[in-house]
């Protein structure tokens, strides 16, 4: 187990877990987000190879339409 900083709260996920394998687990449409990994963007073509590691600060932005 890893432990990460999420959106500001600790989080474990599996050893070799990938931003792919986080964002389904905690309920978030890859599709609507923007994802920083201590302060540097991970684009979405890049998060199925970008394995999360102990002491990673990850922040989760969501995008949401209104009007």
């Amino acid at each position: 187990m890893k432990s990460i900083t999420l959106n500001g709260q600790q989080q474990n996920v599996a050893d070799g877990s990938s931003i792919s394998d986080l964002l389904p687990v905690i309920g978030v449409d890859s599709q609507q987000v923007a994802v920083v990994v201590n302060s540097k963007i991970v684009r979405p073509e890049e998060r199925d190879k970008f394995i999360l590691d102990d002491n990673d600060d990850v922040d989760i932005l969501i995008f949401a339409g209104g009007g």
